[in-house]
């Protein structure tokens, strides 16, 4: 029985066993072909060039990327930087450009990216310039608003106080008079002085303005005679053409001109209103009229002052 069993178990070994003796061996598995990295890198940056033209910046930035993980050419970051630039990314595409120069300084896209460089921090440059301006501006506009209302505040506080001090002098005026007997001399007009004429003003302003003229035109004399004389020094046969002495002479004249005019002007103006208030004065004495009539004559009389 046990031997039969060993025969048993020896026909299962050799039914499993003959198969895998009977099959051939097999090869190993091929090893992959090699990917050509700059054939790859050069597809990515086509289909990064088509992105960007159509405006998909990102897409083109991606591509980009890819290639330059392949390939890692300063070219690819030039690329990258170009895409950031249009894309508005500024900050960026500054970081990208100076990282090209320093890959590849003397590299064939260089000089552009030199100009970009500059021409983006011109830009930069200028728009907070323009920023500090509008910042100075609005300052200067919000100062001049509270200037502005300051003083509109300060003259309507002015306003009110003058309103309320003339309301006080004018009830004081009136409790004044009312407490005045009648009769008696105002403030203004006190017993014993003398009322002052109606014209005395007008006379004194002639007066004022007569002397002012007087002097003016004394003035443009002294000019006139000094403009004179420089002139008749450089008339000399001989003279030494001074043009210091020319515009001296010029200005002397001027001035003489302006002193002698505006001199006669006050004094016509003085003499003016002096007349107008002696004639002031004059007229407070009224003329009166009044016929007369007898068996040989007929007319009228006149009594008081005449102008």
């Amino acid at each position: 029985m046990r031997l039969l069993l060993r025969f048993m178990l020896s026909g299962c070994v050799m039914t499993i066993v003959a198969p895998a003796l009977a099959q051939p061996a097999q090869p190993p598995p091929a090893a992959p072909a090699p990917v050509d990295k700059t054939k790859v890198a050069k597809q990515y940056v086509n289909a990064g060039l088509a992105a960007q033209s159509t405006g998909d910046y990102d897409t083109a930035i991606t591509f980009y990327q890819k290639a330059y993980d392949l390939v890692p050419h300063p070219d690819l970051i030039f690329d990258m930087a170009q895409a950031h630039r249009l894309a508005g990314r500024i900050d960026k595409a500054l970081a990208l450009y100076a990282k090209y120069l320093t890959d590849a300084p003397n590299g064939a896209q260089a000089p552009t990216a030199r100009d970009l460089v500059a021409e983006i921090e011109a830009r930069r440059a200028e728009a907070v310039r323009k920023a500090d301006e509008a910042r100075k501006a609005d300052a200067a506009r919000k100062a001049d608003a509270t200037r502005k209302a300051d003083e509109a505040r300060k003259a309507e506080a002015d306003r009110k106080a003058d309103e309320a001090r003339r309301a006080e002098e004018a009830q004081r005026a009136q409790q004044v008079a009312a407490t005045r007997p009648e009769g008696s001399a105002t403030p203004s007009q006190q017993p014993g002085q003398p009322e002052q004429a109606p014209g005395h003003d007008l006379r004194l302003y002639g007066a004022v303005a007569g002397g002012a003229g007087v002097a003016t035109l004394a003035v443009g004399i002294g000019f006139g005679i000094h403009a004179r004389s420089l002139s008749n020094e450089l008339s000399r046969p001989g003279a030494t053409y001074s043009k210091a002495k020319v515009d001296a002479g010029n200005r002397a004249n001027t001035i003489a001109v302006v002193g002698i005019v505006g001199g006669v002007a006050m004094m016509a103006t003085g003499a003016t209103l002096y007349w107008l208030g002696y004639t002031r004065d004059q007229r407070s004495e009224h003329l009166t009229l009044a016929p007369m009539m007898s068996d040989h004559l007929a007319g009228l009389v006149v009594s008081g002052r005449w102008p």
